[in-house]
């Protein structure tokens, strides 16, 4: 045999060796993707969890311990020996095991009132250091939604938009667990020129980031401020402004909501066609077993607000042993979004 006809036979079995390993890396990268895309998407809820080699607790190879908030992507159920097991898949990659009791992931409630939370980038170091804490909340708390702040106009004289600095990591968190959030805007639209800017801020937003799990509404934010906000001087006008927020916003097929305090929606906004999703803080610190109206807040008593609202927001600092954590909780009507088509269908 020629030495150029062996080094050929030598090239075409390398050759075929590296399609070989090609096409076994690719073929073992799409199972891989296949269990993650198939998974429940869960998170460690304890801390220093074992991953096991094998769905046993004695005599098996611990392969590390999960911190809590971490993710985790189940790919199966089963009971052995009276435990109950996860088949997990950590770090996109490696499959092992872990005790169900250490890990959480997102169920549909189904009561006729669901715990939402409103998050944004003032959450961050108040309400949870990282991400992580966030999702291990929203599972550990049974949180059914999320709403999100976009961004706004600045209610200085400018009324430069802005965006939420951590609106992205919310997303994607929501998104991971497959928890249904939407976004809430705060206006400050003085005229009609101003109403248009907010209604192209509001659906390139919407492009450019709502997700899979975006269902609920755009929640639009009207608020007085501590400080002077551009609209203080035109609160008797207000109501109409908005009302042609809503409905260019409505012609762009955009759903939305209205969010204020109870005050606010009672001396000026009341005559909106809209739902309303209303601030009112009983200072009880616990989740409240009633609605809104059957408070004695002197705008519970008006008939139209009755008619048309979805959410009561009720506390801005957490509720005691049930939440214990700093931050804005609402209860809303379920069957709002069954109405409106969403993920509660």
């Amino acid at each position: 045999m020629g030495k150029n006809k062996f080094f050929m036979i030598i090239v075409i079995v390398l050759l075929l060796l590296v399609c070989l390993i090609i096409g076994l890396k690719t073929y073992f990268e799409k199972v891989n993707q296949e269990e993650i895309d198939s998974s429940i998407h869960g998170v460690v809820i304890a801390r220093e969890a074992p991953f096991y080699s094998r769905p046993k607790t004695e005599n098996v190879k611990q392969l590390k311990l999960l911190e809590k908030g971490e993710n985790v992507y189940i790919l199966d159920e089963f009971e052995k020996d009276g435990i109950e097991w996860y088949k997990v898949k950590i770090d996109g990659k490696t499959n092992g095991y872990m005790r169900a009791e250490n890990v959480d992931y997102y169920e549909e409630v189904n009561s006729e009132k669901v715990l939402v939370t409103d998050v944004s980038h003032f959450n961050i170091g108040k309400s949870f250091d990282t991400m992580e804490e966030f999702q291990v909340f929203l599972l550990e708390s049974k949180i059914d939604s999320v709403y999100i702040r976009a961004g706004g106009r600045g209610y200085g004289t400018e009324g430069n938009f802005y965006y939420d600095k951590n609106y992205k990591d919310y997303i994607n968190a929501c998104e991971y667990l497959g928890i249904p959030y939407g976004f809430y805007f705060l206006d400050e639209a003085l005229n009609d020129e101003e109403i248009e800017e907010e209604v192209e801020f509001i659906k390139n937003f919407l492009n450019e980031n709502a997700g899979p799990n975006h269902k609920l509404p755009v929640a639009i934010d009207i608020e007085k401020h501590v400080e002077k906000g551009r609209c203080d001087d035109i609160w008797l006008s207000r109501a109409t402004l908005v009302q042609k927020l809503l409905d260019r916003l409505k012609e762009e097929n955009i759903d939305t909501i209205v969010y204020t305090n109870a005050k606010i929606a009672d001396l000026y906004l009341s005559t909106l066609n809209t739902e309303f999703w209303i601030a009112y803080y009983p200072d009880e610190g616990k989740i409240p077993d009633y609605w809104y109206f059957d408070t004695d807040q002197e705008a519970a008593q008006n008939v139209e607000l009755q008619k048309k609202t979805i959410g009561w927001q009720f506390t801005e600092s957490g509720a005691g042993i049930d939440i214990p954590v700093d931050i804005d909780m609402s209860i809303m009507k379920k069957d709002f979004y069954k109405k409106n088509n969403s993920i509660f269908n």
